[in-house]
């Protein structure tokens, strides 16, 4: 199933893409992978040291199943173990546990359920716009989990507030319409981070029971951030009730309920706040947007590997048309937004590094 937003022929397509993309990415995709055993602990000596997940899982005396991925950064190849990227890998089920011990994989990975999550999966018309996807994907999530640790679960300062009136005309007719269809204000933070790609997120006012509807984009491009996220707030909106199983945010709560700052994130529990928001005065980005795909890709990979991080990458399909699916891993990008799925995600070093700073000296 896939789901596709913006108007009506580029939200034709993306459904179409995204669908094609949760096939070639999904179980059927383990078929085709060229898998390697690698022992657990001989993970921690390249970049993968970054991934908290990583070294719980070295603890064991395992072999876990990786694919080699290809650097898009200069760097050398990278063994990336596939629980890392594909959730349905680590189903409790007697034939997913089947085919892990058919492949020899040996490492138990409850210990690591919380970490798995599909961030690098795309698709596009090209290997580049594929890619491109991924990696503004990746730095999306990272900017997304920076926030909830610093703003919502430490109670620090919000992100600049872009106010409508700063947007231009063809922008501004979008966030009128995603603000009539949500019947109320709609507000735009920007969560971009040292990154510099830059990350907007639109959200609703939260109404009583229920977290504040959302949409994220990321862009080298500050408009089309602005563009990608109120166009996904409005794919929220449509679809919650309903795609959502209602009986799951129930279970988020029940869960995270002994830890009222891990409930805060997961409800979004900041729109209270949203007066205390700086006010940009201008739609600017950190830095000049390169004008093709195959340019913005390379300066993506730049921006990323600019922090810090690794970036890597593996074709899961190429289509007799060129349209091209693709896994990305950047080790140590942040995954603590998978707590707003209830998820206890573990902080990278770049997370506290991040709450350190903001905390100041002691």
């Amino acid at each position: 199933m896939g789901n596709g937003k913006g108007f009506l022929p580029s939200a034709r397509a993306g459904a179409l893409f995204e669908a094609l993309e949760h096939t070639f990415s999904g179980p059927r995709s383990l078929e085709s992978l060229p898998l390697q055993l690698r022992d657990t602990a001989g993970l921690l000596d390249g970049a993968l040291r970054a991934e908290p997940s990583i070294h719980i899982l070295a603890r064991q005396r395992a072999e876990a199943a990786c694919v080699r991925y290809t650097a898009l950064d200069g760097g050398g190849p990278l063994d990336v173990p596939i629980f890392l990227w594909a959730p349905w890998y680590l189903k409790r089920s007697q034939e997913m546990a089947a085919a892990r011990s058919r492949l020899g994989d040996t490492a138990d990975y409850r210990p690591v359920l919380s970490c798995s999550v599909n961030t690098g999966c795309a698709i596009g018309a090209t290997e580049d716009e594929a890619l491109l996807h991924a990696l503004n994907e990746w730095a999306e999530r990272d900017a997304f989990s920076l926030f909830l640790v610093r703003s919502v679960h430490d109670g620090g300062p919000l992100p600049s507030r872009i106010p409508a009136t700063i947007l231009p005309t063809a922008l501004r007719h979008e966030y009128d319409r995603a603000a009539a269809l949500a019947q109320g204000p709609v507000a735009l933070l920007d969560l971009t981070t040292d990154v510099g790609i830059p990350v907007v997120l639109a959200c609703t006012a939260a109404s009583p029971g229920r977290r504040p509807h959302y949409g994220l984009g990321a862009s080298l491009s500050i408009e089309t951030a602005v563009a990608r996220a109120i166009s996904e707030l409005v794919q929220e909106i449509l679809l919650r009730d309903a795609f959502v199983d209602p009986g799951h945010m129930a279970a988020v709560e029940a869960r995270l309920a002994p830890y009222p700052r891990l409930l805060a994130c997961a409800r979004l529990s900041f729109t209270e706040r949203l007066s205390q928001a700086p006010v940009a005065t201008a739609l600017d980005g950190p830095r000049p947007c390169p004008t093709s795909v195959a340019e913005q890709r390379e300066e993506a990979v730049v921006r990323i590997a600019s922090v810090g991080r690794r970036v890597v990458a593996h074709r899961l399909c190429v289509m007799e048309h060129g349209t091209t699916v693709v896994q990305v891993q950047c080790p140590g990008l942040e995954r603590f937004h998978l707590i707003t799925e209830g998820h206890l995600a573990r902080l990278g070093a770049r997370a506290r590094s991040a709450r350190s700073r903001q905390r100041g000296p002691r």
